[in-house]
């Protein structure tokens, strides 16, 4: 049809970037690993300890508390951001408060089972932690815990923990557990 004009071309939606999987050095040289959403959501994860100690929203603002007063080095436990409690959880045992798991190296799980295809969450690492001869020694129990780290596709934070007994014997074992989080509030007098 002479005269007759194209529809104006349709915009396209601009490309999101990959998620990204980072491994690099925090304080005192030790590992963490950073998440992060092309949304701007981003999640810190030292392996000392399997520890978050950030999370942070689109906007950039931390979401978690972690002390002035923190070491990042071994042997204590870093203050603040989420530490894990295992295997056991305060004083309500023979071992350290709040047991090894925060003051011990997790290892990366580079091959980690998939997540399910309806999840929608595309960034988040896999760390486990084995039982060291020394942690035999004070806590006579083999174990496997694994734990997830996962931003969603809202920018929420998901950590899941699987922990399995490996002893050879089959015997069970008791233990306790927490994420023991401190939250970061701009003003606690509000709350």
């Amino acid at each position: 049809m002479a005269g007759a004009s194209s529809p104006p071309p349709t915009p396209k939606s601009p490309k999101l970037q990959p998620p990204l999987l980072e491994r690099a050095k925090g304080p005192s040289g030790l590992d963490k690993i950073v998440l992060r959403d092309p949304r701007g959501f981003t999640a810190e994860v030292r392996l000392y300890g399997g520890q978050v100690t950030s999370w942070k929203n689109e906007q950039g603002d931390e979401l978690l508390f972690v002390s002035s007063k923190a070491v990042f080095k071994s042997p204590g436990a870093i203050r603040g951001g989420i530490p894990i409690c295992f295997p056991q959880f305060g004083t309500h045992g023979n071992l350290e408060k709040h047991g090894f798991a925060r003051n011990r190296l997790w290892l990366v799980d580079d091959n980690p089972p998939p997540l399910p295809v309806n999840s929608g969450i595309k960034t988040y690492a896999d760390l486990i932690l084995k039982p060291s001869e020394e942690d035999l020694k004070i806590w006579p129990h083999r174990f496997e815990f694994r734990l997830r780290v996962a931003l969603g596709p809202k920018g929420d934070l998901f950590l899941t923990s699987r922990i399995r007994n490996t002893n050879t014997d089959g015997k069970p074992f008791s233990f306790t557990f927490a994420y023991h989080t401190y939250f970061s509030v701009s003003d606690i007098s509000t709350y």
